[in-house]
């Protein structure tokens, strides 16, 4: 277990290696379909989308600060009955937690769905979001990332994450059988990727992602992150 590698960024594009590897895990054999956030066509807003072709993975977004509802439901309705085949799942980590207790109440399986979290920068509520994209669709989430990582500006006027995100003291998936580390890493090069199980561990084990430490620095930005999200409560 702990196989701990990264992801190569190139171009600064993200958002593309995110795709990429995503696109690589729908790709191997144990994998049917993959559940990501994903821009709806012809609308605003990004949601939970179950993909089943590797092709049409070019609209996915985890990075937008779009939290239009809970997908830990979704995951539950998706695991409630055997299905043949693992689905993955990428999740923020709070609804991580909310599928776990799910499960603990018997409405949804873990045996068959590989969980891969994502540090969480957090979301905008719904009107500020809107307000971002209106103001700069094509870079919002570029926009909202370089503010979270980098410390830069949003010039879009007075908007804040939504009341629970600044509340929340948990922005790393503990829980996830695959995770992607953001806070601490140079993502202008690299993000970090991890398991946390035995299910992950095989899932990367089949992907040809160079190795990897964890940078020394990460939990420091991470409970820096904590601390400047909880200090504006």
């Amino acid at each position: 277990m702990a196989n701990t590698a990264k992801i190569d960024v190139r171009g600064n594009d993200i958002l593309g290696s995110l795709r990429g590897i995503f696109k690589d895990i729908l790709e191997l054999e144990d994998i049917r379909a993959i559940l990501v956030p994903q821009h709806l066509p012809m609308k605003k807003m990004v949601m939970p989308t179950l993909v089943t072709d590797p092709e049409q993975l070019i609209g996915v977004d985890p990075l937008a600060p779009a939290f239009a509802m809970n997908a830990a439901k979704l995951v539950a309705r998706l695991t409630r009955k055997p299905m043949g085949a693992k689905v993955a799942a990428v999740l923020r980590p709070c609804e991580i937690r909310a599928f776990v207790e799910l499960v603990k109440l018997k409405q949804g399986r873990t045996d068959e769905v590989i969980l891969i979290g994502m540090d969480c920068l957090g979301a905008l509520g719904n009107k500020d979001y809107f307000q971002l994209v209106e103001q700069n669709a094509a870079e919002s989430t570029v926009m909202f990332y370089d503010h979270a990582l980098r410390g830069k500006k949003m010039d879009i006027g007075d908007v804040d994450l939504a009341p629970a995100c600044r509340a929340c003291e948990y922005p790393v998936a503990d829980n996830a059988d695959i995770s992607i580390g953001l806070y601490g890493m140079d993502i202008d090069h690299a993000l970090l990727v991890y398991s946390q199980t035995e299910a992950g561990d095989q899932i990367l084990k089949q992907m040809n992602l160079s190795a990897a430490d964890e940078p020394r620095a990460r939990m420091d930005a991470v409970n820096a992150a904590i601390e400047q999200r909880t200090a504006c409560l």
